[in-house]
């Protein structure tokens, strides 16, 4: 029997774990399941947090699948499926991952025997569209074309005008895929993998577009070939309060001083004595406490980053 493979795509940020953490804890998946999680940069952090579902995560951190680590991919996927023996595998790329060449890497002869691709999820914020398009168009569309499922996070904090745009924006670019709008906090993990309704999709969807609202990246310019993305790893020794870390980053997103600065995530020691993991995209700032305690570090995610102004401003 092939190992079925349910593929988590989604631009930095956009709430990928979060969906694969929602489904697991849903008890969606009733197979044996096991993740292969890969980070852009160094240091896990996503990893943690889908180990607190009890499942078996496998990680690749020295960069993207698509990119210069496919043959540690393969690897990983190989030994993955010799060691546990999954019924069913899911895979969170890189959120600057192409989603078509990781659906190539499973049309290999090597895979293809072997594995079967079920579900292509790609998670989209709607607010961030017209960003993302305009300066990482390369990596954005082709997250959006390459899904067979599109699931909008964050639709709590829009109206009902700004989800339409969003919805005709994705459109234009994909009207085949099954959308998903509904907030988290309603949305049920059974309807997320489930079978492809036509009557679910864009094909009756006729209006006039609105005016975007969209925030833009500060100093950005449209994506070209030496555009790139890098991640810095912060390691900190300081003890902040709530309102202070949300401070820095409120601080951050608006400083020219750093570089364009796309995501944030990490471990914190707060004032309270508690570890603390964080998630930060522009305009939304997340924390949580844990119940175990890895060791403190801040990541930085973006373009032209400026990393010893990074390292001074939190340490």
């Amino acid at each position: 029997m092939k190992v079925k493979i349910d593929i988590f795509s989604g631009f930095l940020g956009a709430g990928k774990t979060l969906l694969m953490k929602k489904l697991l804890e849903e008890g969606v998946y009733t197979e044996k399941i096991a993740i292969i999680e890969n980070e852009f940069g160094e240091v896990s952090i996503d990893g943690g947090i889908l180990r607190e579902t009890n499942i078996e995560v496998r990680e690749i951190n020295s960069g993207c699948i698509c990119c210069q680590v496919t043959g540690d991919f393969k690897d990983a996927l190989l030994q993955v499926i010799s060691d546990y023996s999954p019924t069913r595998l899911l895979i969170e790329p890189s959120g600057v991952a192409k989603l078509s060449d990781i659906k190539n890497i499973f049309s290999e002869k090597d895979l293809i025997d072997i594995t079967e691709v079920d579900n292509v999820i790609t998670v989209i914020d709607p607010l961030k569209i017209d960003v993302y398009l305009n300066n990482f168009k390369k990596f954005y569309k082709d997250q959006v074309i390459s899904a067979d499922k599109i699931v909008f996070s964050r639709c709590q904090f829009i109206n009902e005008s700004e989800l339409l745009e969003a919805k005709l924006k994705i459109s234009r670019l994909n009207r085949k895929a099954l959308l998903i709008t509904k907030p988290w906090d309603t949305l049920k993990g059974s309807e997320v993998i489930k079978n492809f309704t036509p009557n679910n999709s864009f094909f009756n969807l006729k209006t006039n577009p609105i005016k975007s609202k969209a925030t833009l990246l500060k100093d950005s310019t449209a994506e070209n070939t030496s555009n790139t993305f890098s991640s810095i790893p912060i390691y900190v020794k300081n003890r902040f309060s709530k309102d202070e870390l949300i401070k820095k980053f409120e601080f951050l997103s608006s400083s020219s001083n750093f570089g364009n600065v796309l995501r944030a995530k990490g471990i914190v020691n707060l004032l309270d004595g508690n570890k603390h993991q964080f998630d930060f995209v522009p305009n939304e700032f997340n924390i949580r406490k844990l119940n175990y305690s890895p060791e403190d570090v801040i990541i930085i995610i973006g373009t032209d980053l400026k990393e010893n102004a990074l390292k001074s401003f939190f340490n």
